[in-house]
């Protein structure tokens, strides 16, 4: 069987269930040099005997009496011929029967014919059979277009293939390969001076990883296929050029990181639109016992860190958040099955109030832990399953919150190509690893398809909501609090990193119109990173690999992401994520749903009317937040409307006096018709508005009446009413100038 990649490039040739070995070709297309060398080192007789040397013979029997035991077989190249086919023990009546044989296929077949079933079928060395497989694994060049040394040095190889490993004993083979010339020049094959010059010649062979292209890709493919005895050539996905374009990169980087403790890498590339594997690197060296090289880090389970969050706020969108929706990002002690969950931030700080957009770009971990809690384990179970993580073999509890914090294990591999739903608009398709199979007429093949091409393509996401998800992941000054100016590039990009708790595992992920990228960095025994991030150790392999894709094709940059129908943009306060109003001073453009737009005004940014040192009346802008945020607020010195401050209200010019409305008992927050939401995680006692009105001089006894039921006194600075679900309606009374006075009523609403 022989597995070649995209372009033709052999990846490795091995031996299938029927024997068949290495790449078959005809005798004329062997080197010249190759066959006289083989006939002067196996059976310099050959041209002349029936089959059987019997002066080679008489030589063995002398021998092995001498030695008192079995040293030497006297095996011609045609017995050779007949023990590769029939696997004869070394014995004497086997070699007696091999002796026969070899007599019957001279009548058959003529010299040529016989040397040309040899050297197809002869050991080379590391499961290689055949002249072609040997010439191309050591050389990269076919059996036709050996020099003289070369062939020298593959004619040594058959005669003990396993002691004289190229790879392992290099200057035993050339001393082997000495031999062989010697016997050359001996039987007049070549002349002194040719003698002198192959002698001369540097024997190059390619390293043991460029010889051996994409081992991990082949194994996976070899173990599959082998079991299917008429498939020949298989013809993989990987793109071998690119393949050890990248692994040169990513050695680099690990030298860079060595002082880390940093010694293995692991890279997917996967094109978008053909679901075809470019490039599946499991480890940086696969013949590297002490790094564990030969483990396959794309197939391997490790735990993903941060890196699986963009799935919780992807199922969020559909549900109803926004990249606008505000997020508590506080202290929170979350009550689970198991006990409290107390979630932290990398960066071991809180940031308060931030929005989702922030909150993802920035990998908080505690509002990504309160957006899970909102949305359920069991619904993130469900979409982590839709997008092909069939590693997750436990249920939704068994995970608990720390699911969407990359608790669970999984593959860099379906991790990649759960990011390429993303980068496919949400829909979910199979990665392929192998193109094609054919026998050995050159006629394709059908073959059940590799556990990882199975799968029916499916629609995961709302085209939507991965497009305001794409937008967060590729968005440089959202993630520049945490992350700086790190993981950028000249082209759209989106990413997301993703780094263990412990700095066993490192992981940058990320996609752009074209491929979809996947690094993992760290150690295959387990043993921690020190201080590797998921920026500073597989962000940078990532930035080199996804650079280096464009860098191939300057002339095709990747085109931006295309923006679905459905969606508006709509200018909002940066801070609350509201419709800003004047007291905002900085707001942004932001992605919604057409049909999700905004409603509320801001209600964090207020003015208030206070006494300055000169005893003056002025106005200033606060930040109000509900009292869950009171804590942080202190924390960080924010400051705060003064206890007597009063809510301000413009002048109005015409008039030359104040709006003729602020005369008379008002409410003037919140606004008739505004719109409130609970929040599932948060605690109730922290769910409050504050109800400011205002209460004209000579007005007393003002109280507030909720719902025409119940009723609480009025005081100075407003009144915090905690949350219920419904439709409300208040407003105030009170006494002035011995009446009754009532305030116009404000009705809201609690979702």
């Amino acid at each position: 069987m022989c597995v070649v990649d995209r372009n033709g490039y052999i990846l490795r040739e091995f031996l299938n269930n029927q024997q068949g070995r290495g790449e078959w070709i005809p005798y004329e297309k062997i080197s010249p040099w190759l066959i006289k060398a083989t006939i002067a080192i196996e059976d310099k007789r050959f041209r002349y005997h029936p089959g059987v040397d019997p002066f080679a013979l008489v030589r063995a029997v002398l021998q092995n009496a001498q030695a008192g035991a079995f040293r030497s077989g006297a095996s011609t190249i045609t017995q050779q011929v007949i023990r590769n086919v029939y696997h004869h023990p070394r014995t004497i009546p086997a070699k007696i029967l091999e002796a026969w044989y070899a007599l019957r296929l001279e009548r058959m077949m003529t010299k040529n014919e016989i040397l040309g079933q040899y050297m197809n079928r002869a050991p080379y060395g590391n499961q290689l059979f055949g002249v072609e497989a040997a010439s191309r694994t050591y050389f990269n060049k076919p059996a036709g277009d050996l020099s003289l040394a070369e062939a020298a040095f593959l004619a040594a190889l058959p005669n003990a293939p396993s002691s004289l490993n190229p790879y392992n004993k290099f200057d035993a083979t050339i001393k082997r390969q000495r031999v062989v010339l010697q016997r050359m020049l001996d039987q007049k094959e070549i002349t002194q001076d040719e003698y002198e010059r192959a002698v001369e010649q540097p024997v190059k062979i390619l390293p043991v990883d460029v010889a051996f292209r994409a081992p991990h890709a082949v194994e996976m493919i070899s173990k599959y296929y082998s079991q299917f005895p008429d498939a020949v050539k298989i013809q993989s996905t990987i793109d071998v050029p690119l393949q050890q374009e990248i692994q040169f990169l990513v050695r680099s980087d690990l030298d860079r990181l060595k002082k880390k403790n940093v010694s293995n890498a692991a890279v997917v590339v996967i094109e978008n639109a053909s679901s075809a594997i470019r490039v599946l690197l499991g480890s940086v060296n696969f013949f590297d016992s002490k790094a564990r090289g030969q483990i396959n880090g794309a197939l391997a389970l490790r735990q993903p860190g941060s890196a699986l969050k963009p799935f919780t706020y992807a199922t969020a969108f559909q549900m109803g958040y926004t990249p606008a929706t505000l997020l508590a990002d506080i202290p929170t002690n979350i009550p689970d099955e198991r006990g409290d969950y107390v979630p932290e931030n990398y960066d071991k700080k809180f940031h308060g109030p931030v929005r989702a957009r922030t909150a993802l770009a920035c990998s908080y971990n505690v509002p990504a832990v309160r957006v899970l809690r909102s949305i359920g384990k069991e619904t993130l179970m469900q979409t982590l399953q839709s997008v092909g993580f069939t590693s997750l073999t436990q249920n939704a509890e068994y995970y608990g919150l720390g699911l969407t914090l990359g608790n669970a294990e999984v593959s860099l591999l379906e991790l990649t190509n759960a990011y390429r739903v993303l980068a496919n608009r949400g829909e979910w398709r199979p990665v392929q690893l192998v193109h094609s199979i054919k026998t050995a007429e050159d006629v394709p093949i059908e073959l059940p398809a590799m556990d990882i091409e199975r799968g029916v393509p499916r629609r995961v996401f709302d085209e939507r909501a991965v497009y305001l998800l794409t937008d967060i992941l590729e968005d440089p000054n959202a993630r520049r609090p945490a992350f700086g100016n790190a993981l950028h590039l000249p082209f759209p990009c989106a990413v997301k990193t993703g780094t263990t708790k412990d700095y066993k595992d490192n992981w940058t992920i990320g996609y752009t119109t074209e491929y979809t990228v996947g690094v993992w960095v760290g150690n295959f025994d387990g043993t921690p990173m020190r201080g590797v991030s998921g920026v500073s150790g597989a962000g940078q392999v990532f930035i080199d690999v996804m650079t280096f894709l464009y860098s191939r094709l300057p002339e095709l940059s990747p085109p931006d992401f295309t923006i679905p129908k459905g969606i508006v943009r709509q200018r909002i306060c940066s801070r609350s994520g509201m419709l800003p109003t004047e007291n905002c001073q900085r707001t942004m453009l932001e992605w919604f749903y057409a049909s999700g737009i905004p409603r509320e005004h801001c209600t964090i940014h207020r003015r208030f009317t206070v006494t300055n040192e000169q005893g003056e009346k002025v106005s200033k802008i606060f930040e109000v937040y509900p009292p869950e945020f009171s804590e942080w607020a202190e924390a960080e010195r924010l400051p705060q409307p003064p206890s007597h401050a009063l809510p301000f209200f413009p002048t109005d010019e015409k008039a030359g006096s104040s709006a003729s409305h602020l005369t008379r008992l008002s409410i003037v927050a919140p606004g008739n018709g505004e719109i409130f939401k609970i929040d599932p995680v948060l605690r109730p006692e922290y769910q409050s508005i504050k109800i400011v009105g205002i209460v004209p001089e000579g007005t007393s006894d003002v109280q507030i009446r909720f719902d025409d039921i119940r009723e609480f006194p009025y005081t100075d600075g407003g009144v915090w009413w905690n949350l219920q679900r419904g439709i409300h309606k208040f407003y105030l009374r009170g006494r002035a100038q011995n009446k009754d006075v009532v305030s116009r009523s404000v009705t809201i609403t609690i979702e």
